[in-house]
């Protein structure tokens, strides 16, 4: 009987990193087209200014010309809109800005600043002037409005052009008026929101104050008999004077139905604001919606994350996994064909 060699390990290894390598050129190649595809990024930045933002004092009846310089640090051109836009609190505080198509307010109305859709060419830098006049009647305090530029037409996924950005950028005015500065907080009322199967509780709050605040909130909740359910510290960001949002509390679990009371206080240190406690009723009926992600209304966005194109990361990865599984199906493969082999013979 003629007895056949046992598989050559080292070839069979060769076989197994071959059909790897081959799996990681076969998911790599795509990549090499990637690097050279066509961008567009757009930006918007203040002239003159020692921050991302134009930060002013100016007395009622002053004028003042601003200048902005928009830019598409892309490689192709790119259809683009600028215009003045209203700012918001977003939930927790921060910055949001107006969409295009909705009325411009307070200080925007004192921005002479018009709408415009404009081309901006691959490594185009273009500066633009606008003025501000504060009315004559304006009172003291802050004041904030911003300038948005975005896309037109967002360009497709599925056109070759890869988005290198959020899709707005916006830089915000703000211009103080001298005189007396007033810290303010109305506390509102509680509400409850489910997402993701937890329970999220939220307070309405309104700075009707003139200056921006970054409050500290203390939140406690306790159930019908007293007992606390939950307790947290909130950290506020930016909570712009005039402007009403929320503060969104979510919670480890979902809350059972039954009446509850949301402990509620509010104070900021820096800017003087003595702190304001609520005891605030809070009745959970197991039938909320889900929670918000926006500021004071639906339809009002933050920062949009910029899009790319090709498949997804999700998608590549599962392909890597299918060829190096494929991979070790032909090294498995091949120790099954030169076992029988060596029992037939």
């Amino acid at each position: 009987m003629v007895r056949q060699r046992p598989p050559d390990r080292h070839a069979c290894a060769r076989l197994a990193i071959g059909s790897i390598l081959g799996a990681v050129l076969l998911v790599g190649a795509p990549f090499s087209t990637f690097a050279s595809t066509p961008t567009t990024k757009l930006g918007l930045s203040a002239v003159a200014q020692p921050g991302s933002f134009f930060d002013l004092t100016m007395d009622p009846g002053q004028h003042k010309t601003l200048e902005l310089i928009l830019s598409n640090d892309g490689t192709v051109s790119v259809a683009a809109r600028t215009y003045a836009a209203d700012v918001y609190t977003i939930v927790n505080g921060g910055f949001g800005g107006r969409l295009r198509d909705e009325p411009q307010t307070g200080m925007t109305s004192w921005v002479d600043y018009p709408s415009e859709a404009l081309h901006i060419a691959a490594g185009e830098r273009t500066r633009r002037s606008f003025d501000v006049e504060v009315p004559g009647d304006a009172g003291p305090g802050e004041y904030i409005t911003s300038v948005v530029l975005e896309y037109d037409v967002l360009p497709q996924v599925g056109a070759g052009v890869e988005v290198d950005q959020v899709v707005r950028q916006a830089v915000a005015v703000v211009v103080t008026v001298p005189g007396a500065r007033v810290p303010a907080i109305d506390i509102g009322a509680a509400s409850h929101q489910v997402a993701a199967g937890k329970s999220i509780v939220s307070v309405a709050v309104r700075n009707t104050g003139n200056i921006r605040l970054k409050p500290l909130i203390d939140f406690t909740l306790t159930d019908a008999g007293g007992a606390t359910v939950s307790h947290a510290s909130v950290a506020m960001d930016s909570f712009y004077a005039r402007t009403a949002t929320t503060v969104e509390v979510p919670l480890a679990a979902l809350l059972l139905p039954g009446r509850y009371t949301v402990g509620f206080s509010v104070g900021d240190t820096t800017q003087k604001l003595a702190v304001r406690e609520a005891s605030i009723p809070l009745v959970v009926d197991g039938l909320a919606g889900t929670g918000s992600d926006v500021g004071e209304s639906a339809g009002l966005t933050d920062v949009i994350q910029g899009l790319g194109t090709g498949m997804s990361g999700v998608i590549w990865a599962a392909l890597i996994c299918a060829v190096l599984a494929l991979g070790l199906l032909v090294v498995g493969g091949a120790f099954a064909v030169r076992r029988r082999r060596s029992r037939s013979v």
